[in-house]
């Protein structure tokens, strides 16, 4: 990124190759779609360039880039509600999971594609707080410093968010499996 920040456009490239495709899975997961996901992340992208010279490289790259991302997921969010609220529109948009395998009949990727889709209703529950602290935590795999870092609040909340989080998903989960 100190390469990027001299307008190496080489450099930003390589950057904008390795972290693309975390960065689409977290906004699509954050917003519940890969579209919309793509298309943030795509966004995130072009103001890490913009941003490029206000970089520091005190912290990680990563860091930085999902602090990016989470802004721009949360304002999503507010305009996709705001639309909605206008006027309700049908999105078309196939589930995340739809997706079949090529060897359909097999027992186990059936049930292991049912229990993913049931995981990303419940993330879809939770409300952004909590669904941007667990997917941070466990779908990238920061610790809670740096998650404390990108959501601006102090790492004992960050705890309290993962711990909800999960307690949350958890008792969605175990309504769903019934009796």
């Amino acid at each position: 990124m100190v390469l990027a920040a001299s307008d190496h456009r080489r450099a930003f490239e390589l950057l904008a190759a390795r972290h693309l495709g975390p960065l689409t899975a977290y906004c699509a997961k954050f917003l519940g779609s890969p579209r919309a996901g793509e298309e943030v992340a795509q966004d995130v992208l072009v103001e890490a360039w913009s941003r490029r010279r206000l970089y520091r490289p005190q912290g990680r790259l990563r860091v930085f880039l999902l602090t990016i991302a989470r802004t721009r997921s949360l304002n999503r969010l507010r305009d996709d509600r705001r639309r909605s609220a206008r006027a309700p529109v049908l999105s078309g948009e196939p589930d995340a999971g739809s997706a079949a395998t090529g060897q359909a009949g097999q027992l186990d990727q059936l049930l292991e594609r049912e229990r993913e889709r049931q995981v990303r209703g419940a993330l879809l529950t939770l409300p952004p707080k909590l669904r941007e602290a667990v997917l941070l935590r466990f779908d990238h795999g920061l610790d809670y410093p740096e998650i404390a870092r990108i959501v601006g609040r102090a790492e004992v909340t960050v705890r309290s968010r993962v711990f909800h989080a999960l307690k949350k998903l958890r008792a969605a989960l175990e309504g769903e499996e019934g009796p």
